[in-house]
């Protein structure tokens, strides 16, 4: 680590800080009271590490409010000529590149009793958290559980769709 940061391939290479962030997008998803839909797939938990474990991305989900949805960041910032969405239509390319990240995050989060799979619905665990996540990683976490929030509120399609995730192969 430089200076204190975490740079992305420290945080790619995160196996416990992405079982973390699964976690808190679970929980974040199942906060949710009446939902579109009832269940969260593994597809949607496909979709949280690039855009979490990518720091463009993330800073557009972190300045974004819970209220204003998913889809506020695709908007323009206008302070900056460069979208902030810009790396989010590459969502596909890195959701394949980090998939098996992903998958060792999820086997971990499940031996760690984090999340579970009951009757095939991916569900958080109840578990006592203690404030041991901070700086970048905190941040990460409150991003997951952001998008976690966000994609419950809409269903698989519109949130697949928003993000630009395309399924062929």
């Amino acid at each position: 680590m430089r200076n204190g940061l975490l740079n992305e391939y420290e945080v790619m290479i995160n196996v416990g800080l992405g079982a973390e962030a699964l976690w808190a997008y679970t929980v974040g998803f199942h906060r949710i009271r009446g939902r579109p839909e009832e269940c969260m797939t593994l597809w949607h938990l496909a979709t949280v590490l690039p855009l979490i474990f990518h720091g463009v991305s993330r800073r557009a989900i972190s300045k974004r409010r819970v209220k204003s949805g998913l889809r506020s960041i695709l908007t323009r910032d206008p302070a900056n000529d460069v979208a902030q969405n810009e790396p989010i239509f590459n969502l596909t390319r890195r959701l394949r590149a980090i998939y098996p990240r992903t998958l060792r995050s999820f086997n971990c989060a499940i031996a760690w009793e984090l999340l579970e799979v009951e009757d095939g619905v991916i569900v958080p665990r109840s578990v006592q958290r203690s404030p041991l996540v901070t700086g970048e990683a905190r941040e990460i976490v409150k991003a997951a559980d952001k998008l976690g929030v966000w994609a419950a509120q809409l269903t698989s399609f519109e949130y697949f769709t928003v993000l630009g995730v395309e399924f062929h192969q």
